[in-house]
Parts: C-alpha cells; structure tokens; sequence
C-alpha cells in the first residue's frame, strides 16, 4: 500500500512529530510512502534524514493543491495532517481519485463555512487524536457520525530515551539556573496561552525567588510577550528561548512541565514530558483530561487562571513524594496508552478499511 501524507504547516510541531513517528513506522513494515511538505521546512530535513521520501509544496495553497492532485494518482490514500492540508488534499479528490483520511489535533471549533463543509463531506475517515476532538466534530457537523475514529498521540519512549545525554541536561540547568527550573516546550501562539503562565510566574517567584520560568518554542506573539514580561518585572526570570531541537534533553532538564494552553487537542509536548518522568500541571482542556489524571498522573487545573495554575505548580514543587508518585504513574500511561507502536497499528488497520482491504 502507497500513503502520501501530507503537512503544509510552517516549522516543528507536535502534529509534524507525530507524523515522522507514523511515517518512520510504516516504513518498518515496508509499506511506501511519500510525504508532500514545505520546501527547506524542518519535516522535511527530518524526513530525508529518516530516509523518507519528500515531495516538495511551496506553501502556496493553488500550487500545492495541483501538485497534489497530481502525484496523489501514484498513491492508494492521501492522509492530510493539517488543516490546509486538509484543504487541499480534499479538493484535489476529483482529480487524484483516493481515499482521503485527516487528522484532526486541535479541539476549537471548526469554521462552519460551505468550504469546510465540503471538504469534510469529501473525506472518507476522520482521525480524532482525543475523544475531545471526536465530540466536537460529531456535533459540529453531524454528518460525520460513522466516520471519526479516535487515535491518539503517541511518543516513542525508547527514541526519546536514546535521546537524552545526561551531561548535555546538566549544561543546559547550568545554562539556565533556577531552582526550581519550571518551563514548557509550546509555540508562541494564543492557543498555548503563555501569558496565563506568565501571570502564574508573577504569583510563584514572589514566594520562590530563586525558581525561573522558561519556554521552548518560537511564533508570533513573541514581541507582544517580551514586552508583557518586561511590563510584569520578571526580565530574566521569565525566559523565552526559542527553538529547540533536542526536545528530549531540553524536557529532562525542567523540574516541572507546565502546559498552560486555552485549548490542546493532546499536546505532544505533555506526553514527552511525561515519557521522561518530568512532573507536570497542565489546564483541563481537550484531550488533556485523558492524559493527565488529577492526583494521578499529574496537576490539572483550570485554563486562563493564573492563580490556580500557581496554585498547582507551588504545589507540586513542595511535595517530593506526591512528584514521585505523579511521575511514575504518568510514565506507565505512557507505555501503556500512548506508545508509537499502538498508534502505527492503529493507522493501518484504517488505511486498509479505507482502501477496501
């Protein structure tokens, strides 16, 4: 069987991690694929450097959806994992004539316009990657009823164990000070809501003036955060870093994930965090719920509230013990829910219904 997957987006996300994690477990079962991405963009480095085949797009939504509709004709399902992505592969059905599976990773509302509409009536199979995600898009659009199954997000345990230098977490705390170390790995956007972890950092370092906040992660509010940290007094306690590659490495040497997001599909970043045994508060939001069990497996408290989320964090970094107990329980989630393995399993049994066999 010939998949295409296909990612229009911009940089290196969760939605892109999941899909090399997909494409590098196909390719071990020897099925062939492609994947149709941005020319010179992260996925696709990443992909060439696994061996994976890239189609190049230009980001240009009519350009990109004659080229999929082109080579689309070479393959047996186009598996979109973005939303213009989405866009393009379903319009483009009348000319590639395959089976169309999406993604679906976020849990907002989906726009309700007669291009939606019919890009999802020309979808043969939805994939929720959280029961969040399925309840909105059945109820959305009740048409799809049948047709969204759930599979979630997953992270390679061994992969992301195999990525950890001991002496490279050590220069990284070294480099960034704080104790404790709390941060997070999440684009600058309004959906992660890093302001809300702003407000939070304001409240804890008044009672822990020697802890320092950090996110992992670049977008387009950072001009408009810098200058609320500024306004906020805590320049140089509250760090924006930037992209990180080595996301294991940079993870293991937080003391505390915080995922301080208005809306979350199922952040891949939460789920590395736990693999690694980094004790995590996140917002009850989306798909969230499913992974982090409040008092299990993690904090959880509600989203755009500053105070609780200082609440959470305050609490988790006095309590040894109840951080040990969280850890170990979200690690066995992980294995047991969560693992690369389950969702590649997942994705073919799919594709072979969608093809007819």
């Amino acid at each position: 069987m010939r998949i295409l997957h296909v990612d229009t987006e911009k940089g290196w996300r969760g939605g892109e991690q999941q899909l090399l994690y997909l494409a590098k477990g196909l390719k071990e079962k020897g099925f062939k694929q492609a994947v149709a991405c941005r020319v010179g963009d992260e996925l696709e480095k990443r992909c060439r450097e696994a061996g994976i085949d890239v189609i190049p797009l230009k980001g240009n939504q009519s350009s990109d959806c004659l080229r999929v509709a082109a080579v689309g004709k070479k393959f047996d399902v186009i598996h979109a994992h973005s939303a213009k992505a989405h866009t393009i592969s379903a319009l483009s059905k009348r000319f590639h004539r395959k089976p169309v599976v999406y993604t679906r990773r976020v849990d907002y509302l989906p726009r309700k316009n007669a291009i939606t509409r019919l890009k999802y009536r020309l979808t043969d199979r939805v994939v929720a990657i959280s029961e969040a995600v399925k309840e909105i898009l059945e109820r959305e659009f009740p048409f799809l009823k049948g047709k969204v199954t759930v599979i979630p997000s997953a992270v390679d345990v061994e992969e992301v164990e195999r990525g950890l230098n001991p002496e490279r977490v050590k220069e990284i705390k070294e480099k960034l000070g704080g104790k404790p170390l709390i941060g997070t790995l999440a684009a600058l956007t309004d959906q992660k809501d890093i302001p809300n972890l702003i407000g939070a950092a304001e409240t804890v370092l008044r009672e822990l003036p020697s802890a320092k906040f950090v996110v992992f992660g670049e977008g387009k509010l950072r001009k408009s955060l810098e200058k609320l940290i500024k306004e906020k007094g805590l320049k140089g306690q509250f760090i924006l870093y930037g992209f990180v590659r080595d996301v294991p490495n940079y993870t293991k040497a937080l003391d505390l994930f915080v995922l301080p997001s208005r809306n979350e599909g199922l952040g891949s970043s939460l789920l590395i965090a736990m693999a690694l045994k980094v004790p995590v508060v996140a917002t009850a939001v989306g798909g969230t719920v499913e992974a982090v069990k409040d008092g299990e497996t993690g904090i959880l408290v509600p989203p755009e509230d500053p105070k609780a989320l200082s609440e959470g964090i305050l609490k988790l970094v006095k309590d040894e013990k109840l951080r040990k107990r969280l850890t170990e329980n979200a690690f066995h989630l992980i294995l047991k829910k969560f693992s690369v393995s389950t969702m590649v399993d997942s994705y073919v049994e799919l594709y072979r219904e969608v093809k007819g066999g």
